[in-house]
């Protein structure tokens, strides 16, 4: 009975080692990932981050076959508001299609701001979408 308890007394301790060792692994490595912002000017940084396209999702759910583009920064994807960029949808498509991995990752010159998405987005409907969001204003690598 004895050698039970001792056993069972060491496979209880092996997993909570076990559990530990792999919680603190990952936290070592998520912040061994993160890249540092640089302020390039007031407002603006310079980072690197993946770009990430997305489906223009209504407000009732429906996923439409319209595309958008967000920066991808550790929990939050910032949309990108091209018409308040100073470079084009297109000119970022071009430069991810010179990336030749999966995930694309961009360095660009960037400023976050906070206000309404779809305000000057005559192209396409308007929903009011509020929140931060980011403009490009230089494509660096």
């Amino acid at each position: 009975m004895r050698k039970v308890k001792f056993g069972l007394c060491i496979l209880a301790c092996i997993i909570c080692l076990f559990t530990w060792s792999c919680l603190s692994q990952k936290k070592v490595i998520m912040t061994t990932n993160k890249t540092k912002d640089i302020s390039s000017s007031e407002g603006k940084y310079i980072i690197s981050s993946p770009v990430v396209i997305k489906s223009f999702v209504k407000k009732n759910g429906e996923k439409t076959s319209h595309k958008e583009m967000y920066l991808r920064r550790s929990i939050q994807d910032y949309y990108i508001k091209f018409c308040e960029s100073k470079i084009s949808s297109e000119d970022l498509e071009n430069h991810l299609s010179t990336i030749d991995k999966e995930i694309k990752t961009a360095t660009l010159e960037v400023e976050f701001l906070d206000g309404y998405w779809d305000i000057c987005d005559d192209d396409f409907e308007q929903q009011s979408r509020m929140g931060a969001y980011v403009i490009i204003h230089r494509i660096i690598e």
